[in-house]
């Protein structure tokens, strides 16, 4: 069933890509995609409400890796809708309101430190206090559940859901600062390469991913949705529409997840070998 939500949060997050630079001309949009989104969230939930999960793995998939994908798009998308509505078009021609944003978001995830440690370090000790139902969980109410339902929401699923939307917010915010900062004209510049990814899609998302929690990217200044988009462009792949599907199972391989990554480290080894006999 997981699979299937899956693919459904997929489809509602369909296109997102177009609001991950400054325009105020898709304000309408914006407004669009984000009602959208929101009775996504109220389908899941009413879907939910009624549902009982194969497993209690299955119930952390969902409520740490599903549902957050979807929650946190719409945090994302209603904090540039307030963006805008706030900032005159002369503003934000400015440095001034990227960095005001920046700080407070920083200063938002800084102040949930402990449970961003456990997710940027894939702790899993906690998963069934965090992300099981609040009827299953018996974690204590917070500013984050509140006057959530009970049996279609977790302890730290919003939480979770903020923390991504914002980091992806500070990147949002950076690269205009960037933008900003660069040369006239700079931004018209692109560089087109012929170049063709021979493997698996998988493999592709495999990669990506490996970069992207390697700290080889500066990922403060993109999301791995982006960075899959940016290397789908630069090997000529679309490795984005299921891009945290492929990542689950990848997850899920019982022998070696990193598949793609050891034979890529045994060739390279062999060819070094090689040369130096």
């Amino acid at each position: 069933m997981n699979v299937k939500l899956l693919e459904r949060v997929t489809e509602l997050t369909k296109g997102m890509e177009v609001f991950e630079y400054v325009d105020p001309e898709l304000q309408f949009r914006l407004n669009d995609k984000i009602q959208q989104i929101e009775n996504g969230i109220t389908e899941l939930n009413s879907f939910i409400r009624g549902y009982r999960f194969n497993s209690v793995q299955d119930e952390i998939v969902y409520f740490k890796e599903i549902k957050p994908q979807l929650v946190k798009e719409y945090v994302y998308l209603s904090s540039l809708k307030s963006f805008y509505e706030k900032h005159q078009d002369l503003e934000i021609k400015q440095s001034k309101p990227y960095k005001k944003e920046v700080d407070r978001l920083l200063y938002f995830i800084r102040d949930e430190k402990d449970f961003y440690g456990y997710i940027k370090k894939t702790h899993t000790h906690n998963d069934e206090r965090y992300f099981r139902r609040l009827s299953d969980s018996g974690a204590s109410r917070t500013l984050y559940n509140l006057n959530a339902d009970l049996e279609s929401s977790c302890s730290h699923g919003l939480l979770l859901a903020k923390i991504t939307a914002y980091e992806k917010l500070i990147g949002f915010y950076t690269r205009q600062l960037n933008r900003l900062k660069a040369p006239v004209g700079a931004e018209h510049i692109k560089v087109a390469l012929p170049l063709e990814w021979k493997a698996n899609k998988v493999d592709a998302v495999e990669l990506v991913y490996a970069l992207y929690y390697s700290g080889a990217v500066d990922t403060d200044k993109c999301t791995v949705h982006e960075l899959a988009k940016q290397f789908g462009e630069l090997f000529q792949i679309q490795i984005t529409e299921q891009l945290y599907r492929e990542y689950i199972d990848i997850k899920r391989r019982k022998l070696e997840p990193a598949r793609f990554l050891v034979k890529l480290l045994n060739h390279f080894r062999n060819k070094v070998e090689e040369e130096y006999t």
